[in-house]
């Protein structure tokens, strides 16, 4: 079935329609990386764009136009390599390929881009690269994580997402249980970091995803449920589009 508000499904003339109604470009990044005995590997680039779809219907609503771009599903995950099904991008690589998408992007006349975000590994990156990102097209792309609220009230055993998780379990739930293997219920991982220094937060640095956890995961998945998987979804949907649909956030300089 067609989505309307997907690039992907579009003409070229509708594309350009687009452009010149001023639409919202919301691009999503993810990842192809393990996440556990229970989820996709494509867990992250599933939920980022599935967020930008509902950003982007909920935007037409306000008649606010807006189009989902082209997933990244394969980012920076050099953290994952060690786990099987793993596709990952340098960190350089991913930095340009994400200019030269917003390049495009920009090319076509749309001047409102922002960066949907599931994956943790991208932040750094993705942060550094709008650096020329904003210099090369002359107008702020902005980055935003696809999980915009407080997590903790929705939770029993976290405060926020970790990996392959209570949260991102309950997401996946609530998008397609069919993705989740039932393996969940008794599926948890060490949540921390390598020292008590990197946990506080004094010191950080990169370690390979099996310095962290032997399954893969980083939280307490069984406690996972399809009803706290909506609950989230709906308030960092709702929160997405109220800070989108924000005029004087396109109306910044670079």
């Amino acid at each position: 079935m067609k989505k309307p508000y997907r690039w992907d499904n579009l003409t070229s003339p509708q594309i350009a329609q687009l452009a010149r109604k001023e639409a919202i470009v919301l691009l999503p990044t993810g990842s192809t990386e393990q996440h556990g005995p229970h989820l996709p590997v494509g867990c992250d680039a599933i939920l980022a764009t599935w967020f930008a779809e509902r950003a982007a219907q909920a935007l037409d609503e306000k008649e606010i136009p807006a189009v989902v771009a082209p997933t990244f599903a394969a980012a920076n995950s050099m953290h994952h390599m060690g786990f099987a099904g793993t596709i990952s991008l340098r960190p350089r690589t991913y930095m340009q390929a994400l200019l030269e998408q917003c390049q495009a992007i920009a090319a076509h006349g749309f001047r409102k881009i922002a960066i949907i975000n599931g994956h943790g590994g991208n932040n750094a990156p993705t942060k550094a690269a709008l650096v020329d990102v904003n210099l090369a097209l002359g107008f702020p792309v902005y980055f935003i994580d696809y999980m915009t609220v407080d997590e903790e009230p929705f939770l029993e055993s976290q405060k926020c997402m970790n990996h392959a998780c209570e949260s991102e379990t309950s997401l996946m739930l609530a998008y397609d249980e069919s993705l989740v293997d039932p393996c969940y219920r008794e599926t948890k991982g060490y949540p921390g970091g390598c020292s008590v220094y990197e946990d506080q937060g004094l010191v950080s640095t990169f370690h390979k995803m099996e310095s962290h956890t032997e399954n893969g995961v980083m939280g307490n998945s069984y406690l996972a449920s399809k009803e706290k998987g909506f609950a989230l979804a709906e308030a960092a949907a709702s929160k997405l589009v109220e800070v989108l649909s924000d005029p004087v956030l396109w109306e910044q300089p670079v």
